[in-house]
Formats: structure tokens, sequence, C-alpha cells
């Protein structure tokens, strides 16, 4: 029982083997030592408003470790979504995994080693519970382009390989390639293929009987863009026979997406219905009255892919800032608002949630979008802030009406996007570029008043973002190739770049204070 105005400190001890019970006293010395691992967030003074609110993400997400969880005949510390799931699930565990490399880069090794695999193991290709969206890829690119050496994280290439080719139907029986069309299914294996549980396309499939000859557009895309990552990895490591076969991937599933998927009249992509044969019946997944029921997240999945043509691309990023469709106050809505079946009142339709938009957001700098990838990242923080900071919970989705937080109150796994954002604009020392940018030698120095990288693009031709947070107390110049070249900035700190791709070659990026 504690006296009003007395304060209460309780200790929770996670113990690993044997334990040795200590003293109050010895237990606040070993919580100190620890603290001072994890600083607190130090952002610009344009970011101090979300520190609060990231700052309590980030304990979430650290102290979501249970144990024992039962993996392959042993026993792991795991870190979940949130305790009330003391299980694996791959896409959650992905997002965990990117959110760790913001604040505790070790833990970020630690989730992306359990989930792959390697051929010495008959059993999986890569740990998969939940929904199969391979976030574990993005996670090894991210990881990548941090590492000042790359050689143990590009040792591991064979395991990401044995991932993919498992996604693209190559081996080990695999049926996500199934279909004639060409397009590939993950529904043998799960029921959602997209986390979206309530998505309204995957529940007029199930409701429908069709789950064995929908093919969705998100898997398809995620093997596409897989397979780029991929691709990049392998030039940079000269397995070249492995890159021509990722090309000739990417040609063949592009050409069956907007062949047999793009839906020209409503804009989106679409849910491709097979005979019981397999083959591509020419019909999409349509309500009643004909209308496109893929409206969505998964509608505009081939543009995070980068497989659209300019009125295809168009099409969809007017559907993602209109704030009659996809935009809303809060953030980008699963389902496009004017469609017959959106709901205010569901799990996923009628909420926003981040990981998505993390995708998205990703892609927008990939296209040059900076104005628009700053607005989804801004929105997110926003309202983050305002719900966690009055409730101290960290909440799975918003909802996209009224903005209020929702469901688990202590979810760390898929709201991670929210300190991704936070440091991408406002933390020191945080150098960020979209999928098709691939970085080498990343180095800060002198305070955060100078950086230095080396950048491929994979992409020429393309126009995309650059991002850089610096010590805010000066101001900067940029040379591309001792060039010096324009640079933005929304706020002191904060650089923005827009880098038209000239070749595949590498090229020297300098950022420093004038």
């Amino acid at each position: 029982f504690v006296q009003p105005g007395e304060s209460h400190i309780e200790y929770a001890v996670l113990s690993y083997g044997k334990t040795s019970y200590q003293t109050k006293n010895e237990y606040e010395k070993l919580y100190q030592q620890k603290r001072k691992k994890n600083p607190p967030l130090s952002y610009n003074k344009a970011g101090e408003p979300y520190q609060l609110s990231t700052e309590i993400l980030r304990a979430t997400l650290l102290t979501n470790a249970v144990y024992p969880i039962y993996k392959h005949g042993e026993n792991i510390i795991h870190h979940t979504p949130g305790k009330r799931w003391d299980c694996l699930y791959t896409w959650d565990s992905g997002f965990i995994g990117l959110g760790m490399l913001e604040w505790a880069p070790r833990f970020a090794d630690y989730s992306l080693n359990t989930y792959l695999s390697d051929e010495s193991n008959p059993d999986y290709a890569f740990l998969h519970h939940g929904s199969p969206v391979p976030v574990q890829m993005y996670l090894y690119l991210e990881m990548l382009k941090r590492a000042k050496n790359k050689e143990a994280l590009l040792s591991i290439y064979p395991k990401l390989k044995l991932y993919y080719d498992f996604l693209a139907g190559k081996i080990r029986k695999s049926t996500t390639a199934k279909f004639k069309s060409g397009l590939t299914t993950t529904y043998d294996y799960f029921y959602s293929s997209s986390g979206m549980d309530d998505y309204p396309a995957q529940v007029a499939m199930m409701n429908r009987s069709l789950r064995d000859t929908a093919a969705p557009v998100i898997s398809t895309s995620q093997v596409i863009r897989c397979a780029k990552i991929l691709y990049m990895t392998a030039k940079k490591t000269g397995r070249e026979e492995d890159a021509r076969t990722y090309l000739a991937d990417i040609d063949r599933l592009t050409k069956a997406l907007n062949r047999y998927s793009w839906d020209k009249e409503s804009g989106y992509y679409g849910y491709v219905l097979h005979t019981a044969q397999y083959e591509p019946s020419g019909e999409l997944l349509r309500t009643k009255d004909g209308e496109n029921l893929n409206k969505g997240l998964d509608g505009i999945y081939p543009i995070i892919a980068g497989v659209c043509d300019e009125s295809q691309k168009q099409a969809i990023l007017s559907h993602l800032k209109n704030e009659k469709e996809m935009l809303s106050p809060y953030g980008i809505s699963a389902v496009d608002q004017s469609a017959s079946y959106f709901a205010v009142n569901g799990y996923w339709n009628g909420n926003i949630w981040f990981p998505h938009q993390w995708f998205i957001w990703k892609t927008m700098l990939d296209l040059g979008e900076s104005d628009f990838a700053f607005e989804i990242a801004k929105r997110a923080l926003n309202v983050w802030k305002r719900e966690v900071d009055a409730s101290y919970y960290t909440f799975e989705m918003v909802n996209v009406v009224t903005g209020r937080g929702g469901w688990f109150h202590k979810f760390g796994g898929l709201s991670t996007p929210i300190g991704i954002w936070a440091d991408a604009y406002y933390k020191p020392g945080v150098f960020t570029s979209g999928f098709d940018t691939w970085v080498d030698d990343l180095c800060f120095s002198g305070e955060n008043q100078r950086m230095t990288a080396t950048i491929t693009g994979f992409t020429p031709g393309k126009k995309c973002t650059l991002l850089a947070v610096m010590n805010e107390n000066k101001d900067y110049r940029a040379f591309l190739d001792e060039k010096e070249i324009p640079i933005f900035s929304r706020f002191p700190g904060e650089i923005e770049i827009c880098w038209s791709v000239p070749d595949t070659e590498p090229h020297k990026l300098i950022i420093e204070k004038k």
C-alpha cells in the first residue's frame, strides 16, 4: 500500500536460465546501467512535440518480450506485437525488426535471423505464421543500407533467396505459382494475404468459396518488389546468374499483373478469378452491381512494386491523395471511402493502420513525391501524438472518421512506422531513401554536421527523394560527385534532395555545413 504523495517503483525481472533475486538497490543499479544504453530520444526542435508519444512506443516495443516460444526444437525469446499474442507472427515481426533497427539494432538482427532458414533445414524455407507479407526482405534491405561493413549481412543472402524462391513458387512444392495466368497467391497457406483481416475483397472471396481460384494483387506485387531487392543484392555481390533470373521474374510477373489485374474503369487492380483448372477466367472479383471489390490498399500495390505505367501511376496517386477516397485527415484508409462496401466499424475496413502506409511512404520517396511522403508521415505522427500523449496507450490503429485509437492498447508491432517517420524527419544522424536506392559507406560526423554516402540507383531516369537529418544549428549544402546540387528543407536540420538517377553506377553524396 502506498500513501498519497509517495513514490512507488516496481521492478519486473525477466530471467533466462538460473536467476538469483537481488535487492531493490541492486535492481535500481542494474536498471540505471541498462538505461544508459538506451538514452532518451533526441529530436531537432521541430520534432520535440513527438518525443513523448514515440518514447512510449519505444518502451512498449522493447518490453513486449515473451519466453518461452517454441521454434523448431528450441525455446526462444521472442518480441511479440502485444503480450496477449505470445506466438510467432511473420509480418508483424518484420515491422518489429524495422522498429528495433531504429532503437536497438541488435534485436533487429535477432528478429531477422529468427525468421530465416537455409537449405539444410528440410522443414521450412522461412518461419511462417500469419499473413505471409515478407517484411523481412525490407528489414534486410534497410539493415544493408545502414551497415558500415556489409559482409555478415551479405553472407546470409542465400537465406533470403530461399525465402523468395518459396514465395515465387519455385521450390519445395510451393503452390504460390499454381495459376496459369502467372499470378501468385498465398491463400493456400493462410486466410489473409495482406494482414488485413476484414478487407472487403478477401471477405467476399471467402464467402463465395473462391479461395482456391482467386489471385490477390499484393502477393504478386510483393514477389516483384522482393525480386528487385534481391536483384540489387545479387548485382552488388557479383551473382550475375541470379540477377538475370530476378529480371526475368520481374518482367513475367509485371506482364501478368497488367494483363489480367488492371481495371481501367475503377483505376485499381483487382482480384483475378480463375477456373477450377487454374486458367484465368477473364473476370475480376466484383460486387453484384459490378463494382471492383478491390478499391483499397491491395488494389494499389503494383505502384509499390514499381510496375505501373504513367497512366496507371497517376490513377493510383489520384486515389491515394483524394480525401473522399483513400486519404483521411488521419492517414490513408485501408478501403476507399467512396466504395459501396466501405465501413466505419470494422477492424481494417474503416480504420487507419500504419504498416501499409510505410510501404506507400517509401514508394513516394522512390517517385519523388516528397510532399505527399511528408504528408503521410505528418498525419500519422500528429494523430499518434494526440492519442498516445493523452492515454499513454500504444494502439493498433486509429478510426478513419474520429481518429481515436483502438483495439489492443499496448501494441508494439505494426505501429512501429511511427518511430521510423519521427526519426526520418527529426532525428539527427538518419539518412533515408526509397526501395530503389542502394546505400554504401554511410557516415555522419562532426556532431551530425557532415554526412557522406555512396548511392546507387537501379532505375535510370527516375526522380527520387533522399532524406537526411542534420544538426539543426547550421546551414548546409550538398554535392553529388563533387558538383553542388539543390537541397530543400522543411525545417532546420531536415534536408531533402531530388535525385535524377542517371545510371546504375555508384555516386558520392556529401552534405556539409556551409
